[in-house]
């Protein structure tokens, strides 16, 4: 069978005491052949060792079990853990985890491959990247939060949220998942991707600079450079004047009239170590603490 029926599921929430909620953004996969497309696109030999966050009731982790050397799976749903040791009872390579993925210490493992909850795509996402030197992460997402990873500059999409996993990693899009294949059905539609680690750059003298400055300009993100500097040094208490000086040793690249959704990785590393320069020479707060 490629599905599991809406009664299916809903017999296994019942028989766990399980209650989907938007809290945990529960949204169970229904399709065999989805997970199977999931797992062929993370290339899983005997030698991987895998994470998945969020298991639900199993349908991608017994894919994973089957090709992989070990899984260790994080469920923070009690009836969810006893339904994936129940189900995966006969599997000797798999390790669930009851707890929250935001707090639990994260395993050691060579590929990530999850139906991430959207409550905690975001957040999981960035510690996953902090955290774990993976190979490869294959990972879907709601379709809007996909698209924004994925944005070019000069699109509307283009966003903090963008700046910062692009700095980080290099995303693919490998396909959309119609919100059919769910159980409950969500709002939108999900789309899978491939995440790896960016390891060619460019990257800023101080990572820390670099993301403070981000989600100080990206506040205004619809503004001209000169314009979301000149606030943000306000807001700072910092001579807002000071904004020229970064534009002028910025050499045109980044341009002051340059709208904040039109300005590359590369440039915005230029920004924040003209910042650097100036943080070192005591006119800028230094965010880095002692």
């Amino acid at each position: 069978m490629s599905f599991l029926s809406d009664d299916e599921i809903r017999a296994l929430l019942k028989k766990y005491k399980v209650r989907p909620t938007k809290k945990h953004g529960q949204s169970f996969l229904k399709s065999h052949n989805v997970a199977r497309s999931i797992v062929s696109a993370a290339e899983i030999s005997k030698e991987d060792t895998i994470l998945e966050i969020g298991g639900g009731l199993g349908i991608l982790t017994k894919q994973l079990v089957q090709e992989a050397n070990h899984v260790y799976v994080i469920e923070i749903d009690s009836g969810l853990v006893r339904a994936l040791r129940n189900s995966l009872k006969d599997y000797d390579n798999v390790s669930i985890i009851e707890g929250d993925a935001l707090k639990v210490p994260l395993p050691v493992v060579t590929k990530i491959v999850s139906n991430l909850p959207y409550s905690i795509a975001s957040e999981i996402t960035f510690r996953m990247l902090r955290e774990i030197e993976f190979e490869q992460a294959i990972l879907m997402y709601q379709k809007e939060y996909a698209q924004r990873l994925h944005a070019t500059p000069g699109t509307p999409n283009y966003s903090r949220l963008t700046v910062n996993i692009r700095y980080q990693a290099e995303v693919e899009h490998l396909m959309e998942v119609p919100a059919d294949m769910f159980y409950p059905v969500p709002a939108v539609d999900s789309v899978v991707v491939r995440l790896k680690h960016n390891t060619l750059g460019p990257r800023a003298k101080s990572d820390k600079v670099f993301f403070w400055m981000v989600r100080g300009i990206f506040s205004y993100p619809n503004k001209h450079l000169r314009k979301a500097l000149r606030i943000w040094f306000r807001n700072m208490n910092v001579d807002k004047n000071l904004a020229e000086v970064v534009l002028d040793h910025c050499e045109g690249h980044p341009k002051s009239d340059d709208r904040l959704r039109t300005i590359d990785i590369e440039e915005l590393v230029t920004l924040a170590d003209v910042l650097l320069d100036l943080i070192e020479d005591g006119k800028i707060p230094d965010p880095r603490g002692g």
